[in-house]
């Protein structure tokens, strides 16, 4: 079993925040914008948990941030979602945000030590007690230590622990002048976590395997591309959806590259799919998915969006994954996050395996 661990989780929070890997329509300027507001409530529906922030906290120094909402490992139906203080002010968090995928070395290097998870929620699924959460968390490597039960809502239970990172707050996290102060004003005001709200989880929508794909698009470059003359050219095609605004998509662009073209002695493929750009017409965004392909030095088909395509191919979170048979079919599961070449290649080989079968 792949243990998270804190420092991964340190990660994970950088990315889910800054890195806008959340599809349109769940952006992170829409929560920006939704921290300001006087009724302030950070969703994260596909965990089933709702941060509605006291009042006294929607005029601090410091920004909120929801954090992840997913499923920890897939089938492992513990969810993990965190509300994280971001140490930073909120116009040099909204700097940050705007950069998206262009963060630079020295932005992480400021970004990571300041965002600090000051309470995680475990949902978890199938009646289980908190004993069966506390050694799952602690095969994943995730804090556990002072977990307190939330609630329940249908057949799902809710946990929570404060303060995650106590015993390297000091040592792994960075406050510049005021904000730990106003931090641990925070974690005073902990005792009473009637503020996180919990219910059933929203389903994230899925593609069923062997569901057939039909449809007409254009690649970049305006030329006109069928599904059924798409997918018949290899045994598996890996449809990969990804976003201009999103840092990890990009980032395992040159792995994918690398992949597809060591899968071509397997008979398969990868394509891409920019799910962020409205229509051949907005020459804007075209250019700007070119250059990120060009920067990436990908080669692979990249294609445009079409009208249906969300229901035939949902993504809730970018990047996702998809793979294609021959006849157009959905095979397996889809694949969500950023991973490495020789990961996906793994995947793949088990998509093969499963198609012998």
């Amino acid at each position: 079993m792949k243990k998270i661990g804190i420092s991964l989780l340190i990660v994970l929070s950088l990315l889910a925040a800054l890195a806008a890997c959340s599809s349109p329509g769940n952006a992170l300027s829409d929560e920006t914008e939704e921290a300001s507001s006087p009724d302030c409530s950070l969703d994260l529906e596909t965990a089933g948990v709702s941060f509605d922030l006291p009042e006294e906290w929607q005029d601090t120094r410091g920004v909120f941030q929801p954090g992840y909402g997913v499923e920890i490992d897939p089938g492992s139906g513990i969810y993990l979602s965190a509300l994280t203080y971001c140490a930073m002010t909120e116009q040099k968090y909204n700097e940050l945000v705007e950069k998206g995928g262009d963060l630079t070395e020295e932005d992480v290097a400021f970004i990571q030590p300041r965002m600090i998870d000051c309470v995680l929620v475990y949902t978890i699924d199938g009646g289980r007690t908190q004993e069966d959460l506390t050694a799952a968390l602690e095969a994943y490597g995730l804090p556990a230590e002072g977990c307190k039960e939330l609630g329940s809502a249908g057949e799902y239970s809710f946990f929570c622990v404060v303060d995650p990172f106590a015993d390297i707050l000091d040592s792994e996290f960075v406050f510049d002048e005021g904000f730990r102060e106003e931090y641990d004003a925070i974690l005073e005001a902990c005792d009473d976590l009637s503020w996180i709200r919990v219910y059933e989880p929203e389903e994230i929508p899925k593609a069923q395997a062997g569901s057939a794909l039909a449809f007409e698009t254009t690649d970049l470059e305006g030329n006109a591309v069928r599904s059924e003359d798409l997918f018949s050219e290899n045994r598996l095609t890996m449809v990969n959806l990804w976003g201009t605004f999103c840092g990890p998509c990009i980032g395992e662009m040159p792995d994918l590259e690398e992949l597809n073209a060591r899968l071509k002695d397997k008979d398969c493929a990868v394509i891409g799919i920019v799910i962020d750009v409205p229509s051949a017409d907005d020459s804007a965004m075209i250019q700007t998915a070119e250059e990120i392909i060009a920067d990436t030095g990908v080669t692979y088909l990249n294609l445009l969006p079409w009208e249906g395509m969300d229901a035939a191919l949902p993504s809730q979170f970018v990047p996702t994954t998809y793979f294609i048979d021959a006849n157009g079919q959905i095979v397996g599961e889809a694949a969500i996050g950023a991973r490495g070449a020789d990961e996906y290649e793994a995947l793949i080989d088990e998509v093969l395996a499963s198609m012998e079968r």
